[in-house]
């Protein structure tokens, strides 16, 4: 099949969402058992089928046999610059939805989201919502790991803040530094607002006893 009835035929899919409820177990499961058979021959019909994977962000939670596939789908276009939009904004959904379940990818998808938050030519909203992602994935672990990813991530930032603190006397650059300065200080404030967005709503100790719920189950 062209890659183009392909597209079609996604898209299409993609139109019912909205109308599909949480518990469908008679026509998604053999539709969604099909993604790791696509021909993913350009990008187009890999941004169009992450489009469709965050539609379906509510049903996937209760088929996490299926999730598998299309959350490494996601992994895999994020090393794409042309793809890091899309592929960004259906793992936000998948997360937001299966954080939980989705805590146990958080070192495969760290570096490279760290890998894209040091790229200088990142759209702003693509920061943003790669830093958010990591937050609701670090939401759910336990407070040893949270510091431990926020040593890595924040330590730079706050260096990067030090410095442009102390170079106040150049007024020269002084319209510069104060576009830096918030850039950081937004860069801290989402991280720390994503990790704890799930914290005013969950108990933490509830968290990690599901997490390790999730991760017993893995064995």
């Amino acid at each position: 099949q062209s890659w183009q009835r392909q597209e079609s035929i996604i898209y299409l899919i993609g139109s019912g969402s909205e109308y599909i409820q949480s518990d469908e177990n008679q026509i998604l499961p053999s539709i969604f058992s099909l993604i790791p058979k696509l021909n993913f021959s350009n990008n187009l019909i890999i941004k169009t089928t992450l489009q469709v994977l965050g539609q379906y962000s509510n049903w996937l939670s209760n088929h996490q046999d299926i999730l598998q596939n299309c959350v490494h789908l996601c992994i895999n276009g994020l090393s794409n610059s042309e793809l890091i939009e899309s592929s960004s904004i259906a793992l936000k959904e998948l997360i937001k939805e299966n954080r939980i379940y989705m805590s146990k990818y958080l070192h495969d998808i760290f570096p490279i989201m760290k890998n894209v938050l040091e790229n200088v030519h990142i759209q702003s909203n693509d920061r943003i919502r790669c830093l958010t992602i990591i937050g609701y994935i670090l939401s759910v672990h336990p407070s040893k790991i949270v510091i431990e990813y926020l040593n890595i991530l924040l330590s730079p930032e706050v260096n990067k803040l030090l410095n442009y603190l102390s170079d106040i006397e150049n007024n020269q650059n002084a319209i510069i530094r104060k576009e830096n300065i918030c850039t950081t200080l937004n860069f801290i404030s989402v991280l720390i607002t994503a990790i704890g967005y799930y914290d005013d709503q969950n108990n933490g100790i509830e968290n990690e006893q599901q997490l390790n719920t999730s991760n017993t189950s893995e064995v």
